[in-house]
């Protein structure tokens, strides 16, 4: 295959900065922030891949890092522990002498596997997936024209938490987040699935909402923290990252009363879309939450880059360790995580 000359540069590269720059599809996950996230809490390393038009200039580029830095399990992320990610070009052509180039080097003897976190335009051999849904939600100045999309049980349940009390707190110190981890921690043990190192939420806190990237909103009712969830914000869209609650609170709507603050900020800050993330296809209930406050769902596609065939996911080992989370004491589920959460990137 002729392909253009695959180009790795760092993310201050001033060509690559000035594409992202002129992108309205780059979010949270292409800004170095969360690169450097990663790379101090997980060891990965971090580039960006990048190919040049004819007068030398970066025409196109897609932020990635390295994980598992020993061969055979090398394997190259668009971006980990990202919902997607984008290749960012000037232009389809751009876009395609991107896709060439990667597909060229992935299939070179001794290349690492390459997982990238969204649909690149087909080539052989490509690998898609889909086992998510993505929804955004389009955001004005004027937030009466966005209400009018939410479902009436959504408003509802906003009436109900504020009729109950429900106060909603923008957090921007280390003692939020703290909080935060505390009902996160509670949920993943309750979900069976293990959860960040303590460690990288204080780099998340350091990194990204210390610089002005994000902020945490809680909900309390009186003085007791019933429901938080972690947003990030950069290049006009908000995204919501993280959410956590506690079961025997949810009566009181705190999650909805958390949406409603999130997309109220967003439009009085001049945000045009709130992404609201991926869901698992079969997760017809919150895809019907997400879908209720107007969002849009699309399928989200993941492209896999490697010689040889594509490896299926160890669905009993997950399983099994769902069970032995949700039956063991929440410190099982947060030395699960020490131990094992750089390795799921």
């Amino acid at each position: 295959m002729s392909a253009s000359k695959l180009e790795f540069v760092d993310h201050s590269d001033n060509a690559w900065q000035a594409l992202v720059a002129t992108c309205g599809q780059a979010n949270i996950f292409h800004h170095a922030a969360w690169s450097g996230l990663m790379q101090e809490c997980y060891g990965y390393r971090p580039f960006v891949a990048v190919v040049r038009d004819a007068n030398g200039n970066i025409c196109a580029g897609l932020p990635m890092m390295e994980v598992n830095g020993k061969l055979p399990h090398r394997r190259w992320v668009s971006i980990p522990f990202s919902d997607h990610c984008a290749p960012l070009s000037h232009d389809l052509a751009a876009l395609k002498k991107l896709t060439e180039a990667l597909t060229s080097r992935a299939y070179e003897p001794g290349s690492p596997k390459m997982e990238l976190r969204w649909k690149l335009p087909a080539q052989p051999e490509t690998q898609y997936s889909c086992e998510h849904v993505l929804h955004t939600l389009q955001l004005d100045r004027a937030i009466e024209k966005v209400a009018e999309q939410i479902h009436h049980s959504h408003l509802r349940n906003i009436k109900t938490a504020q009729t109950h009390g429900v106060q909603i707190k923008v957090g921007k110190n280390l003692e939020d987040m703290r909080a935060f981890y505390s009902l996160h921690l509670q949920t993943r043990h309750r979900q069976g699935v293990p959860i960040q190192p303590y460690h990288y939420f204080e780099l998340l806190h350091k990194r990204l909402i210390e610089q002005g990237l994000g902020f945490v909103l809680l909900a309390y009712e009186n003085g007791r923290c019933l429901a938080g969830a972690v947003f990030l914000h950069w290049n006009h869209m908000l995204t919501y990252k993280y959410g956590a609650s506690t079961a025997e609170d949810l009566h009181l709507r705190p999650n909805h009363l958390i949406f409603w603050n999130a997309i109220r900020w967003g439009c009085d800050n001049g945000f045009t879309s709130l992404d609201l993330g991926r869901t698992s296809i079969d997760n017809n209930g919150l895809r019907d939450f997400k879908s209720r406050w107007g969002a849009q769902e699309i399928p989200l596609i993941y492209t896999s880059l490697a010689c040889g065939p594509k490896q299926a996911p160890n669905g009993h080992l997950l399983e099994m360790m769902h069970v032995i989370i949700r039956r063991s004491p929440a410190w099982v589920c947060r030395l699960s995580g020490e131990i094992l959460y750089r390795h799921f990137g």
